[in-house]
């Protein structure tokens, strides 16, 4: 048998075989012997059949076993002698297989690039000041002011406005065909809100206790509904009641309701630090995405196609999960897989290409990941997730692939850390970058 390993990119190599012909035909006889054993023609009893009997019903299946059998015996071999290490399946491309002739196939798999990282030292980085702001810290007392706000009907006949909150029945048709599922009766809606369709709440606004009149609406042409979708409407709506929402004033005894705090002073210096912490931690984390870029056009390399979808069905799974959580669907936001790895593919191309160059970095830099550091890893992570510590280090421990992962993040992190300390970080405002 003849091999040959051919270079087509630097993440794909095609293995190229050539079998000699006395090889060719003990296999097909081989296979025709298995066959017969226990093949079932009519007027023969089993292991009896003739050979050209075998051969005219059987040869689709023996041609089927044969390069099953002669692929499966050369190609992981082939890998093994020449120390490849495929991250897909093969790709097989095969000449017709024939009885007494030699038999050449090839097989083409995409394996990890060999990175030589280079000027990963001493990068260049913008990192974004950090600014206190007591806007947000306002606005977020603001959420907490309204979310203990209590509901008082209206007394005073008066108009609607944004911010009220209004009970009414309505019934919605497209035509003369009422709208299945468009109708309810005291229904409570926060105007302003936007749980309706665009336009619907802006004209409930102005009406008054008593009031009944037509809303005309359009459906938007990206409405979940495909039937309504674009779609005018109208609906027939009467106005039954006005409730306004009085919010507590913003005193010592508004912070007293929260548990921990004594007064206003306290639970706003508690706003600040806990802003001040989420603030920071983006921060980093967008000081860290800026240097894994830098490190990419410092070092373009291209990597396996095979390593890219892998990680784009990571970021599926993981938005169709978050999703999830407010009963959503990738379908619903407008994304089905096509669109979704469409979007993200590049994302994704990005995100292999920094992992790959971080690897190479903490394998030139001799990074190491010691037990001790896995096991602080694998505390952390229960209690972060609230899961009981060792049920966390069994799933480590059984888990080969999956702690094998937690290793070469915490390598990542070091080479990341690493590259930090030496880079040349400028800070600078937010509007500047």
């Amino acid at each position: 048998m003849r091999v040959n390993v051919e270079k087509v990119s630097p993440v794909k190599q095609k293995i190229n075989f050539e079998l000699p012909a006395d090889r060719v035909t003990s296999e097909i006889d081989k296979v025709f012997g298995e066959i017969r054993k226990h093949a079932a023609i009519k007027g023969f009893r089993k292991g009896k059949v003739p050979q050209a009997l075998i051969e005219k019903h059987f040869s689709d299946k023996m041609l089927e076993d044969v390069l099953k059998n002669l692929i499966n015996e050369t190609f992981y071999k082939a890998l093994y002698e020449h120390k490849i290490h495929p991250i897909s399946q093969p790709v097989i491309e095969s000449k017709q297989l024939k009885n007494g002739e030699p038999f050449t196939y090839s097989a083409t798999v995409e394996v990890l690039p060999e990175i030589e990282v280079k000027d990963y030292l001493g990068l260049k980085l913008k990192k974004e000041q950090y600014v206190q702001s007591d806007d947000v810290i306002n606005s977020r007392l603001k959420q907490m002011q309204e979310s203990m706000g209590q509901l008082k009907p209206v007394e005073e006949k008066r108009p609607a406005a944004v911010g009220d909150q209004v009970t009414l029945d309505f019934t919605g048709s497209i035509g003369d065909k009422p709208i299945e599922g468009g109708s309810a009766e005291d229904y409570q809606l926060e105007l302003g809100s936007n749980q309706f369709i665009p336009g619907f709440e802006e004209q409930l606004v102005g009406m008054q206790v008593g009031d009944e009149g037509p809303i005309k609406v359009s459906f938007p042409g990206e409405y979940n509904n495909k039937e309504l979708a674009g779609k005018e409407a109208s609906f027939a709506v009467k106005i039954k009641e006005l409730k306004t929402k009085e919010l507590p004033a913003l005193d010592d005894d508004f912070a007293k309701q929260f548990g921990e705090f004594e007064t206003l002073d306290q639970l706003k210096a508690k706003l600040a630090e806990v802003h001040k912490g989420q603030e920071l931690e983006r921060i980093e984390a967008e000081l860290r995405e800026r240097l894994v870029k830098a490190l990419i056009e410092k070092n373009p390399i291209e990597v396996p196609d095979a390593m890219v979808d892998k990680q784009l069905q990571y970021m599926r799974e993981n938005m169709k999960k978050r999703l999830s959580y407010q009963q959503l669907t990738l379908e619903m936001v407008g994304l089905d897989e096509e669109k979704f790895n469409s979007h993200y593919r590049e994302e994704a191309l990005t995100q292999v290409r920094g992992m790959l160059l971080l690897d190479a970095v903490a394998k030139k830099e001799a990074l190491t990941v010691e037990e001790p550091e896995l096991a602080a890893k694998i505390a952390e992570i229960a209690t972060k997730t609230g899961q009981k510590p060792e049920l966390v280090k069994k799933h480590y421990q059984e888990d080969e692939y999956a702690r094998e992962n937690l290793a070469a993040q915490l390598r990542e992190d070091k080479a990341l850390a690493l590259m930090l300390e030496k880079a040349e970080v400028s800070e600078v405002s937010r509007e500047k970058l």
